[in-house]
Parts: C-alpha cells; sequence; structure tokens
C-alpha cells in the first residue's frame, strides 16, 4: 500500500473541484436569466431538492474522508469545500425551505 501524501491527495482533490467551479461559475454568468426562473421551480419539485441534497452531501462527505487537513492555503481551501457541501447537502434533505 503507497504512503499516504497529503500534498498529492490536495493536488488531486484541487484537479477536481477547481474546473468545476470554474465550469459552475461561468455557467452562472453566462445564463443568469435561466437560473432565475429555474430556481423557485427547482426548489417546488421536493423529489429533486432531496435527492440534489444527498448527492451534495456524500460528495461533500467524501472530499472530508479523502482531505481534513489544515496544513496550506490550499488544503485549507479544498477540507473548506468539503465542510460547505456536506453541510449544503445536509440542510437540502433536512430543511430545505429554509
Amino acid at each position: 500500500m503507497p504512503d499516504y501524501n497529503p500534498v498529492a491527495r490536495t493536488r488531486t482533490l484541487a484537479r477536481i473541484v477547481g474546473p468545476y467551479m470554474l465550469v459552475i461559475g461561468a455557467t452562472l454568468l453566462t445564463r443568469q436569466t435561466i437560473f432565475n426562473d429555474m430556481l423557485p421551480s427547482f426548489m417546488e419539485n421536493h423529489a429533486l431538492v432531496l435527492s440534489t441534497g444527498a448527492f451534495t452531501l456524500i460528495v461533500g462527505l467524501c472530499m472530508l474522508t479523502a482531505h481534513h487537513h489544515w496544513t496550506t492555503a490550499a488544503a485549507t481551501v479544498i477540507t473548506l469545500t468539503g465542510f460547505a457541501a456536506a453541510l449544503k447537502g445536509a440542510w437540502l434533505m433536512i430543511a430545505p425551505e429554509w
């Protein structure tokens, strides 16, 4: 079994999270009007909100399991992203109306 290398783990997760954040940001900028119309409809579909929350929660928990150290700025950002995803997923499942 290979040794645990926290720097390699941070880089791997940053290579996944970074492009994802860029694509989401570009999507939100270029399709603002669609999201303004889509979000209220999305929140009315309880099954969709629950499944999105479950997926977001599992992604956040996977990130936290794979990466839970605070040694550098990049490591801290990755860990905080995992926390944010896990909390958002749990929030969508438990109390989406808030």
